[in-house]
């Protein structure tokens, strides 16, 4: 079944396979993975493989990552949902969103990841969900922050071999 979330400026669906094109081009860009270089793509074969961990945790799980669109382009200018994994041996939903440095200051990320969690809370009726966020990247802390995510410093971890904050909702709920 296809999940299709609207927003009042953005179209968000689970990415297609002619999505893996502009998924390279956006996660290769150095500008859009400036605050997580460590996830850039080099080769449009990591996009590949990554579309395939994509498409495996929808299948799995009913949730992941959406592609985000604007309703008058037919290519994503980002990614934006949750994925399951575990945080000291606990199951959570980590929040991810990384959209094209065109994108920025327009306020759809924010847009996107609101649509994503109220998605996500109605769904899984309130899941544990959690958001790293470098401490240099203050938009994504407002973002988060914006959505009624609070700091978690005893979960703070290192990514990268750089310190990531970690944010939370729903903490005392269980998935």
């Amino acid at each position: 079944m296809e999940t299709t979330l609207q927003t009042e400026r953005l179209i968000l669906n689970r990415p297609r396979g002619e999505d893996v094109d502009p998924m390279f081009r956006i996660l290769s860009d150095r500008r859009t993975t400036r605050h997580n270089p460590g996830d850039a793509l080099g080769w449009r074969e990591e996009a590949e493989g990554l579309f395939a961990h994509w498409e495996d945790q929808w299948d799995r799980h009913g949730v992941g990552y959406f592609a985000v669109r604007l309703p008058d382009r037919t290519d994503p200018i980002g990614f934006a949902g949750v994925k399951h994994v575990l945080l000291d041996d606990r199951p959570v939903l980590n929040l991810y969103y990384r959209l094209e440095h065109r994108s920025w200051g327009k306020g759809y990320g924010t847009e996107a990841v609101r649509a994503v969690v109220v998605h996500v809370n109605e769904l899984l009726e309130l899941p544990p969900i959690m958001a790293r966020v470098k401490p240099r990247n203050v938009a994504s802390a407002k973002i988060v922050a914006g959505l009624g995510f609070i700091p978690a410093p005893g979960l703070d971890l290192a990514a990268d071999d750089e310190h990531e904050d970690v944010y939370v909702l729903n903490w005392d709920r269980h998935l």
